[in-house]
């Protein structure tokens, strides 16, 4: 047994010595980054990165091959071939490997990786990956939006050129040129005039900040609250060494408030519209539903009956009638007070007038302003209305005397022949 184990334990040292010297007779490939230039790396330029191959071993590594895996930000130049076939690398040998590798001009401060992978074929077949770490300088501009500001201060539905200011702020890295700005609007609003939704700004330095300006409508049923928007800002950067803009989109809100939303429900015309017993027409949501029968030299009753469609109370309503000279009407008053109307209420406003005896039978339309306070400010809403005039008043007295003594007559003959 004394004998056995020192017997044992040589055997294992020579088997040890032996897989040892095979491992340092086998080739080895190692990867070293040896520089890059410049360094650090400017965004949006190149940059020459330089890598040595090794063959640590004893033994010739045979079909070396080395392919250089760029990752964003980085790009290889569009003449430049990944693979680098490099043969034969004999032991204790090591090869130079050069690339021309492109910075992504968005790229920001700081350190990025790309990758070499490098294989050996031949009889004793074996691969390598390392990861190559390159430090990237930024000079591009980024943007974000800061405060809007309108004018009116506060936005409602159905309000026209509205002036809208937005900070747009550089926290980028370097500085950018021939900036401009889009306003990209969602459904309801729109540009008051053409390229009022576009503004050139110029040049914006880093940690700099400049005011772009829009002019919007805002169409009438915009609902209160907070509307999506997209600021996109077109700019050319340092970094950018070919001549395409660069695109950013940045989402901002415009925020619209409450408010009324007046509109004409309906519209009465003729003779006793208040008790309802009238002889003349009615309109619904511009559709005539019942035939005119207003007459020349009649003495007739408008009646406009508003409704608060919005999301806030419409105070103070009134409305007034903008008779046209040209029109066979004598208002007694052109002015009528209407009073509160809260979301969803009606309210009448009633006018007299007399119709002209020789008026011309036709259709003729009537404006009519809708006036209401909002906070502090006193809004008007426009509509127009029909008055139809069909027939004459006096030619109603013949037509009813002939109907009278026609009844008169049928009834003495059923009369008689009963008798």
């Amino acid at each position: 047994m004394r004998i056995l184990f020192p017997l044992i334990a040589a055997l294992l040292l020579f088997s040890g010595v032996a897989a040892a010297q095979e491992l340092v007779n086998m080739p080895a490939l190692m990867v070293s980054q040896l520089k890059y230039d410049p360094s650090p790396a400017p965004a949006g330029e190149y940059f020459k990165l330089y890598i040595n191959v090794q063959n640590y071993g004893l033994y010739d590594a045979e079909n070396v091959s080395c392919t250089l895996v760029p990752e964003y930000p980085f790009s290889l130049d569009p003449n430049e071939d990944p693979v680098r076939d490099i043969g034969t690398l004999r032991g204790n040998d090591d090869a130079l490997l050069e690339y021309k590798v492109r910075v992504d001009s968005a790229a920001v401060n700081g350190d990025n990786e790309l990758k070499l992978e490098c294989t050996a074929g031949g009889n004793r077949e074996l691969s390598v990956t390392r990861k190559l770490t390159v430090s990237v300088e930024s000079m591009s501009p980024a943007f974000a939006a800061g405060t809007m500001t309108s004018a009116p201060a506060e936005i409602h539905a159905g309000d026209d050129s509205v002036k809208l200011s937005v900070e747009l702020q550089n926290i980028g890295d370097g500085p950018a040129k021939l900036v401009t700005a889009e306003l990209i609007l969602p459904e309801g609003f729109s540009a008051s005039s053409s390229y009022s939704d576009m503004f050139n700004i110029g040049a914006i330095d880093k940690d700099s900040v400049k005011n772009a300006v829009f002019y919007i409508d805002v169409a009438d049923g915009v609902s209160a609250g907070a509307h999506d928007a997209t600021l996109r800002v077109k700019y050319k950067s340092d970094n950018n060494n070919v001549n395409d803009y660069l695109t950013n989109d940045i989402p901002v809100e415009i925020r619209v408030k409450p408010s009324p939303n007046l509109a004409v429900e309906e519209v009465l015309a003729g003779t006793g519209t208040s008790s309802g017993s009238f002889t003349g027409y009615i309109v619904k949501g511009g559709e005539v539903v019942s035939p005119s029968e207003i007459a020349q030299g009649s003495s007739d009753e408008l009646r406009v009956r508003l409704i608060n469609n919005g999301e806030d109370d419409a105070n103070s309503v009134s409305v007034k009638v903008f008779r046209d000279s040209s029109q066979p009407f004598t208002f007694d008053e052109v002015y009528d007070y209407v009073g509160n109307l809260a979301p969803g209420e009606s309210g009448d406003a009633v006018f007299t007038f007399t119709v002209d005896g020789n008026a011309v039978l036709k259709k003729y339309l009537v404006d009519v302003e809708m006036r209401y306070v909002e906070g502090s400010d006193v809004r008007t809403v426009k509509a127009t209305v029909p008055i139809d005039v069909t027939k004459s008043s006096s030619d109603l007295t013949p037509m009813i005397a002939g109907v009278a003594i026609a009844v008169i007559a049928l009834g003495l003959f059923f009369w008689k022949r009963k008798k």
